[in-house]
């Protein structure tokens, strides 16, 4: 029994610094392409290399088929007295498709060799570890001119894992339903998933700094609804663009050996993690989110998408087209035509490393819509960051750096007065990379009535009613970090009288399996009247890591859909110091402990600040209860001949704290 315990220690310390090594810390400045595959450096080793998993498809169920389905259903409709005989009855569709991210061993491989070529010393160590990410379903429906338009019809949670799976479901109207079911009799059916990934890593320091007037931010028009809306990362980006113009945001570069945009990125990044909150926690709205008006003049969530993907599509093609004339120039120059030898070099697309931004670079949108049609090969071309030089690249529009899937509300404590960071430090940041993938080839599947299933809902007989659980805003990753297990009851009460009860128990376990998508279904018992059949109750009981229960008590619903948004919901803070603080006070070490409270239990975590490594800024992410942001903390310093400060416990609320401010004694 010694010598087994002595191995389970053994291998769970190998296992924990396979973590360590996994989980690197990334330089978001500097990437390259290997083979398929967008690879980030370390920011302690220039030779240690980490890969985004950008590769997406449909997953797989065990018998090898893929995990999707497609239900087209009709309800008969009877015509008034005053109206003329109906020929068609109402319906529509629903969709629902199970995606997962991975890369293979070959692609791995693939890359290393070519890695090599680049930097003989290079290693590829494991996968970029993804903060959070949030998807959208792009497909074509009729506009009001009879053409069709590019739509955003869904949102969800995206997988951060490799292998791991995550669900999305969206409603068609029945216009909808019967254009996308005859674009999946074709090998690219018109529907796509665009990804957006938010990776964290560090900045190298750069000779720059960054001043926002919060009293003048407050004031744009943009953020003059307060914190009851919901905000596209995308119109934040717009909002602070206007800023910058007019001075209330500043980007203060020493000498010219930085990316302005990186710099501009940056700076967006700490503002809005001051001023916003992501929605649900990580940023994925929940069903009623997409669809209800939220104080917006231009509709709700779905709507806006849609109109910042059209307006990313026009400034797309208007570059693409400038560019292309632009070679074509240079090539006619180069062969003699416009009496030059050497062509005016073409720039690389906007947004790549060292290259200033174009106005089109900063469009807001999901993706290169106007690059990249759907079924195009995923080669890369389209994808943000890529350092591939060929000539279609070069013409190429990326991706801009703001996405817009991402939703934010803004917090109820408003900051005020000047900030001021300096980034001549290794400084935390998140990186958001955009990729795209169509759904793939689905024709062959077409008469397996599992996924592709047409019904009619007017034989009550056979009538039975499907509901939809999952939980909002989580994927797996937070899910196994803060959540043991969801319980939901489903009780339906009956026109006879009878009473159907069941209950779907959501663990670590078969909550990346059935990616998140749980079902519960009652029947037809006598349910004479068909508008009090969709009348049922359901209550949930939440059990969270240390003990923790909640429970929400009975409530009615119709819906088809029972959106599980968690009581206690993921926050991030940041603590920071300034170098030259550091500096003159001779500190060596910085020991940061962070207590928050969740449901009257303290809960407490610990993080390290090392001038030494120019480590002067680390996150934190920890759970507090829906619509709380205070915590508290305490400060250890550690000087040179092994002096010791401590602060007392100080509370906060914000995004970005400073531990610099040594007491005298």
């Amino acid at each position: 029994m010694k010598k087994i315990s002595i191995i389970k220690t053994f291998l769970s310390g190998c296992l924990l610094c396979v973590m360590a090594i996994v989980q690197g810390q990334v330089n978001l400045d500097k990437r390259t392409r290997a083979g398929e595959l967008t690879l980030f450096s370390d920011i302690n080793n220039e030779n240690v290399y980490y890969y985004a998993l950008d590769k997406v498809h449909l997953a797989r169920d065990a018998n090898g088929r893929p995990q999707f389905s497609f239900l087209r259903y009709v309800s008969n409709q009877v015509s008034g007295p005053d109206q003329p005989a109906s020929t068609e009855g109402d319906g529509g569709g629903i969709v629902h498709a199970v995606v997962t991210l991975e890369v293979t061993q070959d692609q791995i491989r693939e890359a290393q060799r070519e890695l090599l070529r680049k930097n003989p010393s290079g290693v590829i160590q494991g996968p970029v570890p993804y903060r959070s990410g949030r998807f959208g379903i792009v497909s074509s429906f009729k506009d009001p001119q009879g053409g069709l338009s590019r739509q955003v019809v869904g949102l969800g949670s995206a997988p951060i894992l490799d292998g791991q799976k995550a669900a999305v479901s969206i409603q068609l109207t029945k216009q909808g339903a019967k254009i996308l079911w005859e674009s999946f009799k074709t090998s690219t059916p018109d529907i796509s998933f665009n990804f957006e990934m938010e990776i964290p890593g560090y900045h190298s320091p750069k000779r720059a700094t960054i001043e926002a007037n919060f009293d003048q931010i407050y004031d744009h028009k943009a953020f003059g609804v307060g914190f009851a809306s919901t905000y596209l990362a995308a119109e934040i980006r717009g909002a602070f663009d206007d800023l910058v113009r007019s001075g209330a945001i500043k980007v203060n570069q020493v000498g010219e050996d930085a990316n302005m945009e990186s710099l501009i990125n940056t700076a967006y990044n700490k503002i809005a993690d001051m001023m916003f909150s992501p929605v649900n926690g990580t940023g994925t709205p929940n069903i009623a989110d997409m669809t209800a008006i939220s104080g917006q003049q231009n509709g709700n969530l779905l709507d806006r998408a849609t109109t910042m993907l059209r307006t990313n599509r026009e400034e797309a093609r208007t570059i693409n087209r400038e560019e292309e004339d632009r070679r074509r120039a240079d090539e006619a120059r180069r062969t003699g035509g416009g009496g030059s030898e050497t062509p005016t070099p073409t720039p690389p697309a906007a947004g790549s490393e060292g290259t200033p931004p174009t106005a089109a670079s900063r469009a807001r949108g999901i993706s290169a819509p106007g690059a990249n049609p759907p079924g195009a090969p995923d080669d890369g071309r389209y994808r943000s960051g890529n350092n591939n030089n060929s000539n279609n690249n070069a013409n190429r529009e990326t991706v801009p750096a703001f996405s817009i899937v991402a939703t934010f509300e803004m917090k109820r404590i408003h900051q005020q007065g000047n900030f001021k960071i300096d980034l001549n430090k290794a400084i935390a940041d998140n990186l958001t990379l955009p990729f795209n993938e169509n759904i793939g080839d689905l024709s062959g599947f077409m008469n397996d009535t599992i996924m592709f299933r047409q019904v009619n809902l007017d034989d009550p007989l056979y009538t039975q009613r499907e509901l939809t659980a999952f939980v909002d805003g989580m994927n797996a990753q937070d899910f196994g970090q803060f959540i043991n297990f969801v319980n939901v009851r489903l009780k339906k009460t009956h026109q006879s009288g009878a009473i159907t009860n069941q209950e779907v128990r959501i663990d670590r376990n078969n909550f990346n399996r059935d990616g998140n998508n749980f079902k519960m279904v009652y029947g037809w018992k006598g349910d004479n009247d068909r508008r009090r059949w969709m009348d049922y109750e359901y209550e949930v009981e939440w059990s969270f890591f240390g003990g923790q229960n909640v429970s929400v008590p009975l409530q009615r619903s119709t819906s088809g859909a029972i959106n599980l948004a968690p009581p206690i919901q993921k926050r991030t803070v940041e603590f920071q110091a300034d170098p030259t603080i550091v500096s003159s006070n001779s500190i060596r070490l910085i020991t940061v402990k962070l207590f928050y409270n969740v449901n009257g239990v303290e809960q407490t975590k610990m993080v390290t600040l090392n001038p030494a490594r120019n480590q002067l800024s680390e996150r934190v992410d920890f759970l507090l209860p829906a619509n709380s942001f205070d915590f508290q903390y305490q400060v250890n310093w550690k000087l040179t001949n092994n002096q010791e400060r401590s602060s007392v416990r100080i509370p906060a609320s914000g995004a970005i704290v400073f531990v610099d401010n040594i007491p005298n004694s």
